[in-house]
């Protein structure tokens, strides 16, 4: 592509981002809903996904050694014919998610060696053709300097190029980070022509790691004066404002899980939690059990106290998963994404997927 023609799609995706929802869909830029479906075992296979419920999955992950060669879970579903045969009949496209938590440990060594990059490049499509995907999604957690970002860019450039060339119309996708303390790394002028649409990862702005609080606040908490102090509305002002994107380009995400903390919220916790991360279908049961929930109005997010009111845990509900989706229809944003969908599934029903989706298709 030229740097003239890279400018006119540029303007065009600018233009509309200002589209109404409905125009949006006139313009046949068709709302996304997309989830993000784990290769290790779970207990839910592909005979168990609700797929009448999203438009994408990512089948995640695939991930690679320096020298490009391919690594996979030795016990789990990837690849797999009987997932994306499912989805193909209800109409719902898959994509091979490559990378996830840490991967930059791999991706950025390998990403120095264009050799390996090239390899690992042609043999993701290899499974991508026998096993039918429709495209891949990368999720280079993260790269961390001038070096990398470069390499980022020739890699999701690759792609592009060599699935045009042998697969056409396969998509280009990728999950980037909520704020600039990785998001600096990403050239996100030269990779907007290249990614058909890119995941948001509007969580994880507390967790274990670091100090308590809110994994996903939909609005910044007046409260919250620590140095990971985020929101989904910060985020995604950041990939609009900052970076440039228009909305037509930009999934909002939301987690299907919730961090445990112990002690006092907004604070380093002083030990570790019992609770640690858990999944939604795992964290409803407190309730039973004499957790209390509260409803942080400020930020649109519940979280539980235990009992004995030594412990926390911050987690998505259908009150907060509806308010976001709802926000992301006002901004018209391209869709949503859900981490991981099998999290969600509490008596065979999908509650926070099918509460957000609800809100953000208005159906």
């Amino acid at each position: 592509m030229t740097k003239a023609k890279g400018w006119v799609v540029v303007g065009i995706l600018l233009w509309t981002g200002f589209l109404g929802f409905s125009k949006l869909q006139a313009a046949g830029l068709k709302p996304v809903i997309l989830g993000y479906y784990p290769s290790w075992d779970t207990g839910i296979g592909p005979s168990q996904i609700n797929y009448k419920l999203f438009t994408h999955l990512c089948h995640a992950f695939i991930n690679a050694d320096k020298d490009g060669n391919l690594k996979m879970e030795s016990k789990g579903n990837m690849p797999s014919a009987d997932l994306t045969t499912r989805a193909h009949q209800a109409g719902v496209k898959v994509l091979l998610s490559l990378g996830g938590e840490d991967s930059g440990k791999v991706f950025n060594p390998m990403g120095k060696n264009p050799k390996a990059v090239e390899k690992f490049v042609d043999a993701v499509i290899d499974v991508l053709v026998k096993y039918h995907y429709d495209g891949v999604d990368v999720d280079w957690e993260f790269p961390e300097n001038d070096q990398d970002k470069k390499n980022l860019t020739a890699l999701a450039a690759l792609f592009r190029q060599k699935l045009d060339q042998k697969v056409p119309g396969s998509l280009v996708t990728m999950a980037v980070p909520a704020g600039d303390w990785a998001g600096k790394w990403y050239d996100a002028q030269a990779l907007l022509p290249l990614a058909d649409f890119v995941n948001v990862m509007t969580y994880d702005f507390h967790g274990p790691w670091g100090t308590s609080g809110h994994n996903a606040s939909l609005y910044h908490d007046s409260k919250d004066k620590t140095d990971e102090s985020m929101s989904v509305v910060q985020a995604m002002d950041y990939w609009t404002q900052e970076k440039k994107w228009p909305t037509t380009k930009l999934l909002v995400g939301l987690p299907c899980y919730g961090h445990g903390f112990a002690g006092k919220w907004y604070e380093t916790p002083k030990q570790k939690s019992k609770y640690g991360e858990m999944a939604y279908k795992d964290i409803l049961p407190l309730i039973q059990q004499g957790w209390t929930r509260h409803w942080d109005s400020g930020a649109s997010v519940p979280y539980l106290t235990s009992p004995k009111g030594d412990e926390f845990l911050s987690y998505e509900d259908e009150q907060s998963a509806k308010a976001k989706g709802s926000w992301a229809k006002k901004h018209r944003f391209r869709g949503i994404f859900f981490w991981e969908i099998t999290e969600d599934v509490v008596q065979q029903e999908e509650i926070l997927v099918k509460t957000a989706r609800k809100a953000f298709l208005g159906k």
